[in-house]
């Protein structure tokens, strides 16, 4: 599998961000058609305000993290389940290098708050489909959409990278991760 790494960051004001991009009602809509809706403890329903883990700070610096496949590796897929398991592999390889460095940066800035891809720290399993208390809930973090951020319409207009999907069960050209650093800081 052949495929390059592009990173964008891009810094705004929190009362800006959220209020072009967050939009709960809506954005939970799509969580209820996921198939892992309830099975994670980063993913809704929550047992809290979505909002109140966004609130409250002054800066979000966004980094837009994009996987894109050369031709060989895209035509490579020839079915459907193939197309996302290759997805999903490269995925969890770039996850590997960006999840230690988003809990670095959140740990250098005092009173931070990390937001990522998604949870992956559990191998195993996820604790919650048996009622039971997440395992790493000191590690555990949200990512963006989970608490109602338009991820596509922020990409676009932020990043100006057009989020693909793959309708035919193709893998995509690109698959992008949108992970974020929401800090107290007036300037950071």
């Amino acid at each position: 599998m052949k495929y390059t790494v592009t990173s964008k960051e891009v810094t705004i004001g929190a009362d800006e961000f959220i209020g072009r991009y967050r939009d709960v009602e809506r954005i939970r809509q799509f969580c209820l058609t996921c198939p892992g809706y309830g099975m994670t403890w980063s993913c809704p329903p929550f047992d809290f305000d979505p909002c109140s883990v966004s609130d409250g700070f002054d800066r979000v610096r966004l980094m837009g993290t994009t996987i894109e496949f050369d031709e060989e590796t895209r035509a490579a897929c020839k079915s459907a389940e193939q197309s996302a398991m290759m997805g999903r592999e490269a995925m969890q390889e770039v996850w590997q290098t960006m999840l230690p460095r988003l809990y670095e940066m959140e740990r250098q800035v005092p009173g931070s708050r990390c937001f990522t891809f998604r949870c992956t720290l559990c191998p195993e399993g996820c604790t919650r489909p048996q009622g039971k208390p997440c395992r790493h809930r000191d590690k555990m973090r949200h990512s963006l959409e989970s608490v109602g951020f338009d991820i596509e319409a922020m990409t676009r207009e932020l990043f100006g990278i057009d989020l693909e999907w793959s309708t035919d069960g193709s893998l995509p050209k690109h698959i992008t991760l949108v992970t974020a650093l929401f800090t107290r800081e007036k300037e950071y």
